[in-house]
């Protein structure tokens, strides 16, 4: 789905740059997620459980995987954006948000 730009072209490109950073914030705060999972299961398995320790670095590996992955979608996304708005459109974005979304929801319930 194409959208003809029809607006400010500074307004646009200026958002498309919020929009990347906010792709960046998000990723970093992903990868440190995961730094803290290793963390927190290497703490609780040193105190209570054991088994716990053995699922920290692949769950943790998994979340910074993923956020570089955020990161990389921001990236392409950014510069297919620049792209469209140079040419006059605009493309939507539904699958790298939709998939995203979904990942994270699974990471959350295997989690918890």
């Amino acid at each position: 789905l194409v959208l003809e730009n029809s607006g400010s072209v500074a307004r646009d490109h200026l958002a498309s740059e919020r929009t990347f950073l906010a792709y960046a914030r998000t990723s970093l705060t992903i990868a440190s997620t995961g730094v803290a999972l290793v963390q927190l299961f290497t703490l609780s398995a040193a105190t209570t459980n054991k088994d716990m320790e053995r699922f920290a670095r692949p769950l943790g590996a998994v979340m910074i995987i993923i956020g570089l992955v955020t990161l990389a979608v921001g990236v392409a996304r950014y510069f297919l954006v620049q792209d469209a708005l140079i040419r006059g459109v605009y493309p939507v974005a539904r699958v790298s948000t939709t998939v995203l979304s979904f990942v994270m929801l699974a990471l959350v319930v295997v989690v918890f």
